[in-house]
């Protein structure tokens, strides 16, 4: 991961892939645009010198005292690293016994100083074996919760050896995948499949573990919610890593820790349950191929002969980062047995190699991630079993109308802003997301989206007046229609993009036609008044809105929906009025968002009230302002200390041809509501400029700026 300053391509952080690393050119472009800037690098795991050389060969070397912090757990890549930088090797000591205490007590108990009496003593010799080590604290613990019988914690402690030894943390580890039932065991060895350190996307997972047939129907729960019980109890188990929490506590992806992934890339080999491919060799020895993850750049013939030799029977192929194969025509057309098919970052791929797609009449996952594959052939609709098809990052404008007749096709998943949809888009009576409609929503499409009676997720892009033309008032009543007839079936996110019709009856439509809406966002539309009916839609978490101003009542009505927990508001027209957020309004609501940054007239006062919003944890504000306050038609006044909960406050001030002195006050007015916060919540606060005055000489400072200053309360 690479930290950017923001004044370097508005730069933040750069997360370089492991399995795309292998290469200087494949690093050096996403590094470099650091120049001159000075920078701060942290690599994490390096685990030879031949790695860090590669890194350290693409960091821009420019004498602006940049820093660079690398982790790696062996001393030899320690000490080259320092050799090469004139550094210093920090050996990190473990935790003492206090803080060892502390994590095992709060995971299992969820409090840092409580323990039974009567599990004290073994409590005790249980962290002593784990010599203050995190992941074997936290694993031992993941394990525990919820045990309170003492026989149970010795059954433990006499399982387990020392962590300090490599045996002795892989015994704490098999002692947690042993606790495992049989379901949760195969979910767990799946992700073998993807390389150290991936981001895997928790969607993603989840879908292939219902494509490998792994996860079974339960009474009242659908087979996603299922898979995703299993994927929050691995969370549970801290056997995976949640990362990118979302407003709603679920984790958008996670990844797998170092330790772990090693282990079960063993387990997964000793029972033949995946072959992995990495670099130049081949784990799977003499056995079947059942699984194949080939996590390499290029594959050698003699490897990828081999592996053609015995995959007759897989099941699932995944390719991560894959330039070149070894054989020039991969015979995948002879592999009547798989069910997930992957093509993560191939840019190999071509319309030749997905020409005979639809002989794999058993898949039922596919993604495509290559530009160079501009359509799918006719054959793609004999894939009656397919229920994933995902070509977002494919260069593919246009689907055959063949896709009607996939029958189980649940998630329909395409490129955001060009893809073409067949009319018989209808069809999939089995459709459940359809997040994004963009290209061309024709009338077709429209009254074909009322037949999708199963589906949850839709995204549309309307057309204008001016290229509907004199089908306009057709459009309209065909979408109403639609938005009616899914709203009685149960839709429940809708994202609705860039249009100028039905702007002012749009949200009461919605509130009466889709009651059961618990995503709504409105891109692109000026929305000129919010309806009072907007309180009845009971079930909606998450609300993204372009307002044309709002006002006071405007924001009694949103405090007034019951469950709303994400708010994300953008104005074309700065307040005019100091905005006040009461007592008892939007009691769920843990983000905010406010953007008024393109909107003339620039200012903010919003305060927060005692018992406002008594759950918010994070608040997004965005605003501009003018060169004087009789430019500008509110001032500066910020209240947050009633916000009892707040943990984070990002502010970004746009300021356009303004004296330094006003500026400053604008700063000074937001540290100084956040400095009398009483939780100290983290400030970000970052000022972009077009054109700056000074303030005693009156000139004009050129140029546009970033200016951020990051204070970390403690």
């Amino acid at each position: 991961m690479l930290f950017l300053p923001p004044e370097c391509s508005g730069g933040a952080f750069v997360a370089v892939s492991p399995t795309r690393m292998c290469r200087r050119c494949n690093l050096f472009p996403r590094i470099s645009a650091t120049e001159p800037c000075r920078y701060f690098a942290i690599v994490d795991d390096i685990w030879s010198t031949v790695a860090w050389e590669l890194v350290k060969s693409a960091l821009p070397q420019n004498n602006l005292n940049s820093r660079i912090i690398i982790t790696t757990r062996i001393s030899d890549v320690a000490a080259s690293c320092c050799s090469s930088l004139a550094g210093y090797v920090h050996n990190i000591q473990p935790l003492s016994h206090q803080l060892s205490q502390q994590l095992f007590f709060k995971r299992i108990f969820c409090d840092v100083s409580v323990c039974p009496p009567h599990l004290e003593e073994v409590s005790h010799a249980i962290l002593e074996k784990c010599h203050g080590l995190p992941l074997a604290i936290i694993t031992i613990a993941s394990l525990l919760a919820g045990k309170s019988d003492k026989d149970q914690w010795e059954q433990v402690y006499n399982s387990i050896g020392s962590a300090f030894s490599h045996q002795g943390m892989k015994d704490i580890l098999l002692l947690s995948y042993y606790d495992l039932t049989h379901h949760l065991k195969t979910c767990l060895l799946y992700l073998s499949m993807f390389p150290e350190d991936w981001r895997i996307q928790r969607e993603e997972l989840i879908w292939r573990w219902i494509a490998e047939g792994f996860i079974a129907e339960v009474r009242g729960q659908t087979v996603d919610q299922v898979a995703e019980s299993y994927f929050n109890e691995l969370v549970n188990r801290s056997l995976i890593q949640p990362i990118d929490i979302h407003y709603d506590g679920r984790a958008e992806a996670c990844r797998v820790h170092d330790m772990i992934h090693e282990l079960i890339v063993s387990l997964s080999a000793e029972e033949n349950y995946a072959s992995i491919v990495e670099g130049q060799s081949y784990n799977g020895g003499g056995q079947k191929v059942r699984r194949l993850s080939i996590q390499s750049e290029q594959v050698g013939d003699e490897v990828m002969q081999e592996i053609m030799d015995k995959w007759s029977q897989v099941r699932s192929i995944s390719f991560y980062g894959l330039r070149e194969l070894g054989i020039p025509h991969l015979q995948l057309q002879e592999l009547y047995s798989l069910r997930v098919l992957d093509f993560d970052y191939s840019s190999h791929l071509g319309n030749q190699h997905v020409k005979d797609i639809g002989c794999f009449y058993r898949l039922t996952f596919l993604r495509i991630d290559s530009w160079e594959v501009t359509e799918l052939p006719e054959g793609i609709g004999d894939l009656r079993y397919l229920q994933t098809l995902d070509i977002r990052r494919s260069g593919i404008t246009k689907l055959p109308p063949s896709i009607g007749r996939l029958q189980k096709m649940v998630r329909l998943l395409v490129s955001y802003t060009c893809v073409e949809l067949p009319d018989e888009i209808g069809d999939l009576q089995a459709l459940q997301e359809l997040p994004s409609t963009y290209h061309n929503c024709s009338i077709k499409i429209v009254e074909a989206l009322r037949r999708l009676t199963k589906l949850k997720t839709l995204g549309i892009r309307m057309p204008n007046r001016q290229q509907l033309g004199c089908d306009t008032g057709r459009y309209e009543e065909a979408l109403k229609s639609s938005l009616a007839s899914m709203g009685k079936h149960g839709l429940q996110s809708l994202r609705i993009a860039k249009s100028n019709i039905l702007n002012e009856e749009l949200l009461d439509i919605l509130c009466c036609t889709v009651p059961c809406l618990r995503e709504l966002g409105v891109d692109g539309i000026s929305i000129t008044r919010l309806p009072k009916q907007m309180v009845s839609l009971a079930n909606l978490t998450y609300l993204r809105l372009f307002l044309r101003r709002i006002k006071q009542e405007d924001l009694c009505i949103l405090g007034g929906i019951p469950a709303l927990l994400s708010a994300d508001l953008s104005l074309a027209n700065a307040p005019d009025e100091r905005l006040t957020i009461r007592s008892q309004q939007f009691r769920c609501l843990k983000e905010f968002r406010f953007y008024s940054n393109h909107a003339p007239g620039g200012g903010l006062e919003m305060l927060f009230l005692q018992e406002a919003m008594p759950e918010l944890r994070r608040l997004y504000l965005d605003f501009q302002f003018g060169a004087t306050e009789r430019e500008s038609k509110a001032g500066f006044e910020f209240s947050f200390e009633h916000l009892a909960s707040l943990e984070y406050i990002r502010v970004r001030i746009w300021r356009n041809n303004v004296t330094r002195r006003r500026a400053e006050a604008a700063e000074s007015a937001i540290r100084n509501a956040v400095s009398i916060h009483p939780g100290r919540p983290t400030l970000v606060l970052k000022v972009e400029s077009t054109q700056l005055k000074d303030k005693d000489e009156g000139e004009d400072r050129s140029g546009h700026g970033t200016d951020e200053v990051l204070e970390e309360q403690p």
